[in-house]
Protein backbone atom coordinates (compact mmCIF):
# COMPACT_ATOMS: atom_id res chain seq x y z
CA UNK A 1 0.00 0.00 0.00
CA UNK A 2 1.69 3.73 -0.83
CA UNK A 3 2.53 5.60 1.94
CA UNK A 4 -0.63 8.61 1.25
CA UNK A 5 -2.95 5.88 1.51
CA UNK A 6 -1.55 4.42 5.24
CA UNK A 7 -1.46 8.19 5.80
CA UNK A 8 -5.22 9.18 4.79
CA UNK A 9 -6.19 6.34 6.30
CA UNK A 10 -4.69 7.17 9.83
CA UNK A 11 -5.67 10.34 9.43
CA UNK A 12 -9.42 10.05 8.50
CA UNK A 13 -10.42 6.63 10.31
CA UNK A 14 -7.69 6.49 12.84
CA UNK A 15 -6.73 3.07 11.96
CA UNK A 16 -3.21 2.41 14.07
CA UNK A 17 -2.99 -0.70 11.73
CA UNK A 18 -2.02 2.17 9.19
CA UNK A 19 0.45 3.46 11.35
CA UNK A 20 1.80 0.12 12.16
CA UNK A 21 2.33 -0.53 8.55
CA UNK A 22 4.62 2.59 8.23
CA UNK A 23 6.64 1.36 10.95
CA UNK A 24 7.45 -1.95 9.38
CA UNK A 25 8.16 -0.20 6.60
CA UNK A 26 10.84 2.47 7.58
CA UNK A 27 11.64 1.09 11.27
CA UNK A 28 14.75 -1.18 10.15
CA UNK A 29 16.43 1.86 8.21
CA UNK A 30 15.42 4.47 10.82
CA UNK A 31 17.74 1.72 12.97
CA UNK A 32 20.14 1.65 10.90
CA UNK A 33 20.42 5.38 10.37
CA UNK A 34 20.52 5.43 13.99
CA UNK A 35 23.01 2.62 14.19
CA UNK A 36 25.06 4.37 12.01
CA UNK A 37 24.85 7.81 13.58
CA UNK A 38 25.18 6.54 17.97
CA UNK A 39 27.30 3.94 17.50
CA UNK A 40 24.81 1.89 20.21
CA UNK A 41 22.33 -0.32 19.85
CA UNK A 42 20.33 1.04 23.01
CA UNK A 43 20.59 4.58 21.44
CA UNK A 44 19.71 3.63 17.75
CA UNK A 45 16.24 1.77 19.65
CA UNK A 46 15.94 5.09 21.58
CA UNK A 47 16.18 7.08 18.04
CA UNK A 48 13.70 4.31 16.50
CA UNK A 49 10.98 4.95 19.60
CA UNK A 50 11.44 9.21 19.53
CA UNK A 51 10.66 9.10 15.60
CA UNK A 52 7.75 7.23 15.55
CA UNK A 53 6.40 8.73 18.51
CA UNK A 54 6.98 12.03 17.33
CA UNK A 55 5.90 10.77 13.73
CA UNK A 56 2.90 9.57 15.32
CA UNK A 57 1.97 12.96 17.48
CA UNK A 58 2.70 15.17 14.19
CA UNK A 59 1.16 12.83 11.44
CA UNK A 60 -1.74 14.72 11.03
CA UNK A 61 0.85 17.94 9.86
CA UNK A 62 2.45 16.02 7.56
CA UNK A 63 2.10 18.09 4.76
CA UNK A 64 4.04 15.32 2.06
CA UNK A 65 5.96 18.10 0.64
CA UNK A 66 8.89 15.14 1.04
CA UNK A 67 8.60 11.62 1.30
CA UNK A 68 7.69 9.79 4.02
CA UNK A 69 11.16 8.55 4.53
CA UNK A 70 12.94 11.69 4.37
CA UNK A 71 10.58 13.07 6.65
CA UNK A 72 11.10 10.16 9.39
CA UNK A 73 14.93 10.56 8.71
CA UNK A 74 14.73 14.22 8.94
CA UNK A 75 13.15 13.42 12.80
CA UNK A 76 15.60 10.91 13.25
CA UNK A 77 18.35 12.98 12.95
CA UNK A 78 17.35 15.43 15.30
CA UNK A 79 16.50 12.41 17.80
CA UNK A 80 20.36 11.64 16.70
CA UNK A 81 21.59 14.97 17.11
CA UNK A 82 19.22 14.87 20.96
CA UNK A 83 20.78 11.92 22.12
CA UNK A 84 24.23 12.87 21.16
CA UNK A 85 24.30 15.97 23.11
CA UNK A 86 22.89 13.83 25.87
CA UNK A 87 26.11 11.43 25.48
CA UNK A 88 28.82 13.92 25.14
CA UNK A 89 30.82 13.31 28.05
CA UNK A 90 31.41 9.60 26.51
CA UNK A 91 33.84 8.54 23.79
CA UNK A 92 32.82 8.66 19.95
CA UNK A 93 32.97 4.76 18.89
CA UNK A 94 30.96 2.50 16.89
CA UNK A 95 31.87 -1.20 17.88
CA UNK A 96 28.71 -2.82 17.33
CA UNK A 97 28.59 -1.23 13.59
CA UNK A 98 30.05 -4.85 13.01
CA UNK A 99 26.27 -6.13 13.35
CA UNK A 100 25.26 -3.74 10.19
CA UNK A 101 27.24 -4.69 7.55
CA UNK A 102 28.10 -1.23 4.64
CA UNK A 103 26.17 -1.27 1.86
CA UNK A 104 28.50 -2.82 -0.81
CA UNK A 105 31.12 -4.44 1.50
CA UNK A 106 30.77 -7.37 -0.60
CA UNK A 107 30.57 -9.61 2.39
CA UNK A 108 27.49 -11.30 2.09
CA UNK A 109 26.13 -14.41 3.61
CA UNK A 110 26.78 -17.48 1.20
CA UNK A 111 28.36 -15.54 -1.47
CA UNK A 112 30.82 -17.73 -2.18
CA UNK A 113 33.99 -15.63 -1.21
CA UNK A 114 37.39 -17.04 -0.31
CA UNK A 115 37.76 -16.45 3.43
CA UNK A 116 40.75 -14.44 2.66
CA UNK A 117 38.30 -11.87 1.03
CA UNK A 118 36.00 -12.00 4.13
CA UNK A 119 39.19 -11.07 6.12
CA UNK A 120 39.95 -8.58 3.87
CA UNK A 121 36.53 -7.13 3.87
CA UNK A 122 35.81 -7.12 7.49
CA UNK A 123 39.31 -5.26 7.99
CA UNK A 124 37.90 -2.86 5.60
CA UNK A 125 34.68 -2.25 7.38
CA UNK A 126 36.81 -2.26 10.57
CA UNK A 127 38.69 0.74 9.03
CA UNK A 128 35.74 2.26 7.46
CA UNK A 129 33.83 2.19 10.97
CA UNK A 130 37.30 4.03 12.95
CA UNK A 131 36.70 6.72 9.85
CA UNK A 132 33.23 7.05 10.10
CA UNK A 133 32.96 7.68 13.57
CA UNK A 134 36.01 10.19 13.77
CA UNK A 135 34.26 12.52 11.63
CA UNK A 136 32.27 15.35 12.79
CA UNK A 137 28.87 14.80 13.29
CA UNK A 138 27.52 17.44 10.62
CA UNK A 139 29.61 15.29 8.00
CA UNK A 140 29.14 11.81 9.38
CA UNK A 141 25.27 12.24 9.00
CA UNK A 142 25.44 13.60 5.30
CA UNK A 143 27.37 10.44 4.67
CA UNK A 144 25.10 8.17 6.71
CA UNK A 145 22.34 9.51 5.07
CA UNK A 146 23.33 9.43 1.48
CA UNK A 147 26.25 7.21 1.31
CA UNK A 148 24.93 4.47 3.57
CA UNK A 149 21.25 4.67 3.56
CA UNK A 150 21.15 5.79 -0.47
CA UNK A 151 19.34 8.87 -0.23
CA UNK A 152 19.11 11.23 -2.82
CA UNK A 153 20.81 14.82 -2.57
CA UNK A 154 17.26 16.32 -2.64
CA UNK A 155 15.97 13.76 0.47
CA UNK A 156 19.30 15.03 2.09
CA UNK A 157 18.72 18.32 1.95
CA UNK A 158 15.49 18.19 3.47
CA UNK A 159 16.18 15.81 5.87
CA UNK A 160 19.06 17.81 7.13
CA UNK A 161 17.42 21.02 6.28
CA UNK A 162 19.98 22.10 4.30
CA UNK A 163 20.32 23.21 0.44
CA UNK A 164 21.30 21.02 -1.84
CA UNK A 165 24.66 22.55 -2.69
CA UNK A 166 25.16 22.82 0.79
CA UNK A 167 24.62 18.59 0.75
CA UNK A 168 27.02 18.61 -2.03
CA UNK A 169 29.39 20.72 -0.01
CA UNK A 170 29.57 18.50 3.25
CA UNK A 171 29.30 15.42 1.34
CA UNK A 172 32.66 16.33 -0.69
CA UNK A 173 34.35 17.32 2.68
CA UNK A 174 33.49 14.07 4.71
CA UNK A 175 34.69 11.85 1.47
CA UNK A 176 37.81 13.97 1.46
CA UNK A 177 38.27 13.47 4.79
CA UNK A 178 37.02 9.68 4.89
CA UNK A 179 39.90 9.59 2.21
CA UNK A 180 42.73 11.17 4.38
CA UNK A 181 41.56 8.63 7.37
CA UNK A 182 42.26 6.00 5.37
CA UNK A 183 45.55 7.38 3.97
CA UNK A 184 46.94 8.15 6.69
CA UNK A 185 46.34 4.58 8.45
CA UNK A 186 47.41 2.99 5.31
CA UNK A 187 50.76 5.00 5.92
CA UNK A 188 50.61 3.79 9.59
CA UNK A 189 50.48 0.58 8.93
CA UNK A 190 53.61 0.05 6.43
Amino acid sequence: MEDAELIRQFREKGDKRSFEKLIGKYGDRVFRFGFKMCGHREDAEDVVQDTFVSAYRYLDSFRGDSSVLTWLMKIASSACLKKRRLRKDQPRHLDELDETRVKGSGAGAGGGESPDSLVISAEKQARFRAALALLPEHYRVVVVLRDLEGLSVKETAAALDLTESAVKVRLHRARAKLFKLFSEEAHEQE
